[in-house]
């Protein structure tokens, strides 16, 4: 019999492993409580390596009909004054790395989605008992259902329950910044990822094909605090005041009310195990990372390839299940860790308020900007996938 595995979460991660084990002809099912595959936020960032994963499974091609190619990222003060330019360009004409793609998340989940057979996922599937034994995997949901199989998969997110159950109780840290998303028309006609840089705030515009932009803030806010400026469409922009750029203000303008405005807070999870017999973690459930460098879906998404890589090996006999999974978490930790290290700098830099400390990070960006050959390198190294470890396996 064929490898089984069932998947606790239908998001991005849950629905890439679902593919990826497709792809080789292992049997998954994807167990999701919503009642239907819902999506919380706005815009996604593809980076390189997320579509380097899609072109290698076969989706990139249905992600790029509705999007918007990530061809550079431009970087300004809070009154529009440039910093920073990251040219992909050159990286793509030379074939070293993927076309990024900018595109709405509710596309991204329809093409996971569509990809997969019929019966592969199970809505409305709320789980009351998760057992795993030496021999295999057993949930039960609340409508009465069972399933086995040999391996599960907790990709159930940030406040993942497969993690509380087999990998103990533990919040995720709150790092002391909160995030707005939405999406409004792209009057400007902005052709690249433009951020602006404040104090203690920034706001990103993002398009992401069919005319629209995803706008995207960040600002410094304590824990308690539910002062999030959503009490009405002018308390938004009121917000953000100090960004003065035409195009900021044509970005929030556009905006009739707040109630499509997501606001999250900006946490992370920190794991040394994800793995531990016949169970495994992967994306948020495993190491929720800051969005500061567009990365969540990303690291969900290599998750899934190297983890159907190793499922793959077991079902072959090259080794048992348990050595298989802590094979997948030796080969991402490293990676996962560099990345979520990297973010966090980015947003702990991102977040400053002191006119001082902001005018010294601002020259500290122009600087490194100048450094093109070793900007153009830096990216390769972080946004090539397969990484040149994973390429040589």
């Amino acid at each position: 019999m064929p490898l089984s595995t069932i998947v606790v979460g239908g998001g991005i991660g849950g629905l890439s492993l679902a593919h990826e084990l497709s792809i080789v002809g292992l049997p998954v099912v994807v167990l999701e409580r919503a009642p239907k595959l819902a999506t919380v936020g706005a815009g996604i960032i593809m980076n390189p390596n997320a579509m380097g994963v899609l072109e290698a499974n076969g989706l990139a091609a249905s992600v790029r009909s509705r999007s918007a190619p990530y061809l550079a990222r431009e970087t300004l003060d809070h009154r529009g004054r440039p910093l920073a330019r990251r040219d992909y360009r050159p990286l793509y004409a030379d074939g070293r790395l993927a076309v990024g793609a900018l595109l709405h998340r509710a596309h991204l989940q329809e093409c996971l989605h569509d990809g997969l057979l019929p019966g592969v996922i199970h809505l409305d599937a709320r789980i009351v008992a998760l057992d795993a034994g030496p021999d295999g995997v057993r949930v039960e949901t609340e409508g009465g259902e069972t399933f086995t199989g040999d391996v599960l998969v907790g990709a159930d997110g940030i406040r993942s329950s497969v993690r509380a159950r087999f990998f103990g109780a533990g919040e995720p840290e709150y790092l002391g910044y909160r995030s707005h998303r939405f999406v409004v028309p792209n009057r400007d006609g902005l052709e690249h990822f433009t951020e602006f840089l404040g104090h203690g705030r920034r706001v990103g515009l993002v398009p992401i094909g069919g005319g629209q932009l995803y706008v995207w803030t960040t600002f410094n806010s304590p824990r308690e605090s539910r002062a999030w400026a959503l009490e009405s469409a002018e308390a938004l922009p009121a917000a953000f005041d100090e960004f003065s750029d035409s195009r900021v203000r044509r970005a929030f303008g556009a905006l009739a009310s707040t109630d499509g405005v997501v606001c999250t807070d900006i946490e992370e999870v920190q794991r040394t195990s994800w793995a531990r017999g016949r169970v495994a973690l992967l994306g948020d459930a495993a190491h929720a990372l800051t969005p500061n460098m567009g990365q969540g879906a990303g690291m969900a998404m290599e998750d899934a390839a190297v983890l159907a890589g190793e499922l793959m090996r077991a079902d072959r006999g090259d080794k048992d299940v348990p050595a298989a999974l802590a094979a997948y978490v030796a080969r991402r930790q490293q990676r996962v860790d560099t990345i979520a290290r990297l973010s966090r700098q980015i947003g702990e830099e991102g977040q400053l308020t002191g006119v001082l400390a902001c005018w010294l990070r601002n020259r500290r960006i122009l600087r490194a900007a100048r450094a093109t050959e070793r900007v153009q390198a830096s990216l390769e190294g972080l946004l090539a996938w397969p990484p040149r470890d994973e390429a040589r396996r």
